[in-house]
């Protein structure tokens, strides 16, 4: 009897596992080609590079001139220029002047940059800028300055300020930082903007752009916190943050986000994970917190920590996947769909159901050193890199291993942004 077994599992197993060597000779070690791949593997179009800078690059923003726009943010020290536009292939200037990236002493911080993180260019020609209102000065777990911590929109041609949003200051407790924006000029009378706060509490904020009144959602669940303890990977290193020799985890929380298919979606950035929720749910202050929880969709994890999310026209978001040196993107719309899943065709129309989405790579290159912010503009995916692994709080006993100029790029994808 057991020797009948014996047969059967091995019978089993030769079903399962047959015998492909046969088809290749006997190369012996010092043979390195064929199977094993020597090298990174690269997928996806070729990148175009558009900038070289300096400093490392938080913000990324192209206008329908296509220029250039980056942030150099405060997190981690002073920089001489908050926001510039791009010049030439090396060459930028302060923008919109000289005169608002550097708050003077007693001037009121809504009236200049404290600590911008990032730059947008929204469905009419409105450029926007979001800073945290933090100094790069300030210590650990500060709150935000009221009238610094704020959102600001500006004419791409004549760079004038439109008009100012300050996050009120109820909404600043527990150290509220925002990260990054994106504006939705079609919800209520004027519009909204969207925004995360990626505090180790962390949380969603969104901005009536009529009134200037705002809400905040999510505030310290689950579903904006970072993994407990988490550990990123990246070239191939494991990454923690670090004092000296002391070792810790970072917390970051809501990161990179994007307006796609009536959703707002973000990604936590010390995690694998990415969520979304419809932005009707997030602005109705009928709903309870408890409410605009339940509403959240999880389609989950993309094998990733996601530093920056965009959009384009046909409800695909692009993740920036810093830990695979990536590019991913997800189809929202079922209509861009092109294989069948979990039983539904290719094709068809509505939205994708969070279980049905199907994460895949656009483009992975050595070159893509973490991705950080992008924007769509005739057909280009334009993005900036700042290898933000590889700087002091993340490196042993602080070295900075970053290794300029960090350059931005664009690859092709042929859409245009979201609307």
């Amino acid at each position: 009897m057991l020797s009948l077994q014996l047969l059967v599992v091995a019978s089993t197993a030769a079903a399962y596992f047959p015998d492909t060597t046969s088809d290749f000779r006997p190369f012996g070690p010092g043979y390195n080609r064929g199977a094993y791949p020597q090298d990174f593997t690269v997928v996806g179009p070729p990148l175009e590079a558009v900038h070289d800078s300096q400093r490392a690059p938080t913000g990324l923003a192209v206008d329908t001139a296509h220029n250039i726009y980056l942030t150099y943010p405060r997190n981690t020290g002073q920089t001489p220029n908050n926001v510039v536009i791009c010049t030439t292939f090396n060459a930028e200037t302060p923008w919109p002047s000289a005169d608002i990236q550097n708050c003077t002493t007693g001037q009121d911080p809504a009236t200049c940059f404290v600590n911008v993180q990032n730059v947008v260019l929204d469905s009419i020609g409105q450029l926007w800028v979001v800073d945290s209102g933090i100094p790069y000065d300030a210590a650990s777990g500060s709150v935000a300055l009221y009238g610094g911590a704020k959102i600001m929109s500006f004419n791409q041609t004549t760079s004038e300020l439109i008009r100012t949003y300050p996050i009120p200051q109820a909404l600043l407790a527990h150290g509220t930082n925002a990260n990054d924006v994106r504006i939705n000029n079609t919800l209520g009378a004027n519009g909204y903007a969207f925004l995360t706060d990626e505090s180790t509490t962390s949380s969603i904020l969104a901005i009536n752009l009529d009134d200037g009144s705002a809400v905040r959602r999510l505030f310290n669940t689950s579903v904006v916190r970072a993994d407990e303890n988490y550990v990123g990977s990246y070239d191939g290193n494991l990454i923690y943050l670090w004092n000296g020799t002391k070792k810790s985890y970072t917390s970051t929380g809501a990161d990179g986000m994007a307006l796609a298919s009536g959703n707002f979606y973000w990604g936590v950035l010390a995690s694998r994970r990415f969520y979304y929720v419809a932005q009707s749910a997030v602005i109705d202050t009928n709903l309870s917190d408890a409410d605009v929880l339940a509403a959240v969709q999880n389609p989950g994890q993309c094998a990733s920590e996601q530093a920056g999310f965009t959009a384009d026209d046909k409800g695909r978001v692009y993740i920036f996947a810093s830990e695979q040196n990536a590019i991913y993107y997800v189809d929202t719309q079922q209509s861009e769909v092109e294989m069948a899943v979990n039983g539904v065709a290719a094709g068809g129309s509505g939205p994708v159901a969070a279980e049905n989405y199907v994460v895949k790579t656009l483009v992975r290159n050595g070159m893509i050193q973490h991705a950080d912010s992008g924007a769509i503009l005739d057909g280009w995916l334009y993005f900036c890199t700042n290898q933000l692994e590889l700087s002091p709080g993340r490196q042993y006993n602080n070295t900075d291993n970053r290794r300029g100029p960090f350059r931005s790029f664009r690859v092709w994808v042929g859409r245009g942004p979201a609307v």
